[in-house]
């Protein structure tokens, strides 16, 4: 990115010169979740002018609309709106936003659509926008400090200039995401507040701006209908209900039976359990830069030397695990980033005879039972996979075979709260489903929270000063060279330490009945948008 930078959607692709975050239909409709329908009944009642609806059933239930602790979920099925809207190749395109523009490296111009509106009737003008920025800092740790954030003044009509405390090149990405700037209107949220009033009373609040709104909100479901006033014109559904089912089972039968559409957060062994069926399909898309991360214990016996680190991520069979253990549901893991992304390395590959003599180079032989010692002490891991992740343990149990191979012995343990058991300190290492880019698309944060010394989502022990000066240089720096230079830096650093390795390149998987069988997974579990429907 480049100063006095603007990007529009026909320059994102450059990789220099000025560019335009700008609204159009090409960014309006570039994270579309539509399907077509089969042809014949459902055709008919199409052209019938039946109503276009959706039940969704997913395993989180959303407890209320307080957009401070449950607002990410109204993002994800179409009643929250963001600034900026998440993109695969990682460059967010204007969402509520027209446009925003770098004018320096530290103020921004934030310029909003016409007609936005909040379900209330309050208009969403440059006053709103500066008055929901500047109390979002204020009540939001992780945005004040992400975005260093300054002030954020009215400088039109539907304009806000931004002013940080220091460069901060990612601000799109941070407008991006969902746990950073929801946008609602803060008056009536305070005036809620001030009243004392439960969180249910919200449902009359009209705080949001999405192409829905919600009509009902209990412990099995939520109902929602069109906002007519939306600024896209109105979305394609006329009826949207999520349902709340924590059994993976149970969310399958759902759509088997006719109670649900779709049914999100779906374990890969289901894919096996619906073949040849015709009342539920398996549906996937391309990897979004999810994985199961190995995260070794920088500070376990063994895993504190890098050779061994190192041997173990040579050791592992990450074809195996994508196509055989995994049922072909995932990709290969070359790296510790999607391929797709343009500053992805190549950094991962089994190599036995490595893993090898790495163990031998580190004082570990092999015993006669396969099991290497030193001074007397096996090699022994204590790897973590949990429940909620049910594949987590599948790959651990894979896992205990590759590293049986060069004599590194596994314990499983599958435990109930993976990061409190992380705290513990008694652990070798861990399965954890994890991403390196954040929801808007931002490698920084991920990469700051996770390797930088000190940092709470650290677990793994990492100290590097090499490491954290890297990503540090890379949190404030605009230059697109410069950060390519220094992402690659970062990843040799990783590899070269054993820091994080990724066993599989994730495709979420969701089950759908025959009507939506062509819905395209989106980015960042955008669920639903204005576009989604089940016919063009």
């Amino acid at each position: 990115m480049t100063l006095r930078s603007v990007l529009s959607t026909s320059t994102r692709a450059r990789r220099a010169g000025p560019r335009r975050w700008a609204a159009g239909l090409a960014a309006s409709l570039a994270l579309t979740a539509c399907a077509t329908t089969s042809g014949g009944e459902e055709d008919e009642a199409a052209a019938a002018g039946d109503e276009q609806t959706l039940t969704i059933a997913t395993s989180f239930a959303i407890d209320d609309l307080d957009p401070t602790e449950n607002g990410f979920w109204g993002v994800e099925f179409g009643y929250v709106e963001l600034l900026m809207r998440p993109e695969r190749d990682g460059n967010p395109s204007p969402w509520v936003l027209e446009e925003l523009t770098s004018e320096d490296e530290t103020t921004w111009t934030l310029a909003l659509r016409e007609d936005v509106a909040f379900e209330n009737g309050r208009a969403l003008d440059a006053d709103a926008l500066a008055q929901l920025l500047t109390w979002t800092a204020e009540n939001n740790e992780g945005f004040a400090s992400a975005a260093a954030f300054g002030s954020a003044e009215a400088s039109g009509d539907l304009e806000v200039t931004l002013t940080t405390t220091s460069p901060v090149p990612t601000l799109p990405n941070i407008l991006a995401d969902e746990s950073q700037v929801q946008v609602f209107d803060i008056d009536a949220y305070e005036e809620h507040l001030a009243s004392g009033d439960d969180a249910s009373a919200l449902l009359d609040a009209g705080l949001y701006t999405g192409p829905f709104v919600v009509d009902s909100l209990d412990g099995q479901s939520a109902e929602l209908s069109p906002f007519p006033d939306h600024w896209s014109g109105g979305p394609g559904l006329d009826d949207l209900t999520i349902r709340f089912v924590p059994e993976a089972t149970s969310r399958v039968q759902a759509v088997q039976t006719g109670e649900a559409d779709i049914a999100l957060y779906m374990p890969t062994a289901v894919e096996r359990t619906l073949q040849g069926r015709g009342d539920a399909f398996w549906v996937t898309g391309e990897p979004t830069g999810s994985t199961f991360a190995f995260i070794p214990n920088t500070r376990a016996p063994g895993m504190d030397d890098a050779r061994v680190r190192r041997a173990v991520v040579a050791a592992i069979d990450y074809r195996a695990l994508a196509e055989d253990v995994l049922s072909g549901q995932a990709d290969v893991a070359t790296g510790i980033f999607s391929p797709r992304l343009p500053y992805a390395l190549d950094t991962q590959e089994t190599d036995l005879d490595l893993a090898r003599r790495l163990l031998d180079e580190a004082g570990w032989t092999e015993g006669a039972d396969g099991v290497r010692t030193r001074d007397g002490q096996p090699l022994r891991i204590r790897l973590l996979s949990y429940p909620q992740q049910p594949d987590s343990t599948t790959l651990a149990e894979a896992l205990q075979v590759q590293l049986g191979e060069v004599g590194v012995a596994v314990e499983i343990a599958q435990v109930d709260d993976l990061y409190a058991e992380m705290e513990t300190g008694t652990w070798g290492g861990a399965i954890e489903g994890a991403s390196l880019v954040s929801f808007g698309g931002s490698p920084v944060e991920a990469l700051r929270n996770r390797f930088a010394t000190g940092s709470e989502s650290n677990r793994g022990g990492i100290s590097d000063p090499e490491l954290d000066a890297a990503i540090e240089r890379l949190t404030t720096t605009f230059d697109e060279d410069e950060r390519t230079a220094l992402l690659e830096e970062i990843q040799q650093i990783v590899s070269e330490q054993g820091y994080w390795a990724a066993t599989v390149a994730r495709r979420s998987g969701i089950v759908t009945n025959e009507t939506w069988r062509s819905y395209e997974l989106p980015i960042s579990n955008l669920w639903v948008t204005a576009d989604t429907s089940p016919g063009e």
